[in-house]
């Protein structure tokens, strides 16, 4: 008699299987369950987009353009950079900050509160030129020849229910 062969696997389409997109386990379950609630998002123009938000807030910053930042700033962060901003201004300071290369961001956390807001903490890992100028334009901090290697972890969030695609800047911190 005939006799079919054994499947060599069975899939059940109701259990989808986590992606493996971070080494992390912890990391990886959280960008998944990302996916699941917001099926728009997507890792890699997620890291990209941060990528450009990060040069983007980094030249608004020391061009003391806040009102461009806005909508990808927290509000503590709007107040940092506002503190900051006026202490430059009181001082009669300018700051000039050059990108001259950003290496592709590194995810170093992703988690999920409330079912809904994800907040993922990426390395930037960044050389820079930053001068500051006083009101004469001599150099009074940093000098244009010297490029700094910068490594800080800038975390972001987004509640992944909202369709508003701008993710928000919630904290920047020297990475160790």
């Amino acid at each position: 008699a005939f006799k079919e062969s054994e499947p060599d696997s069975v899939s059940n389409p109701k259990v989808s299987k986590n992606k493996n997109i971070h080494k992390n386990e912890n990391i990886n379950n959280s960008l998944n369950e990302m996916i699941k609630i917001d099926n728009n998002f997507n890792i890699s123009e997620f890291v990209s987009g941060a990528k450009k938000a990060f040069e983007f807030i980094l030249v608004q910053y020391s061009q003391n353009n806040l009102k461009s930042l806005k909508t990808l700033l927290s509000n503590k962060m709007l107040d940092a950079f506002q503190t900051q901003i006026n202490l430059r201004e009181k001082k009669l300071e300018s700051l000039e900050i050059t990108v001259i290369s950003v290496k592709d961001p590194e995810i170093l956390d992703a988690k999920i509160d409330n079912k809904s807001i994800a907040l993922v903490t990426l390395l930037f890992d960044s050389e820079q030129i930053q001068i500051t100028k006083n009101k004469n334009g001599d150099v009074v901090d940093g000098d244009s020849n010297q490029i700094l290697s910068i490594k800080e972890n800038w975390s972001f969030s987004k509640n992944l229910k909202n369709k508003d695609p701008n993710w928000t800047l919630e904290r920047i911190e020297e990475s160790n």
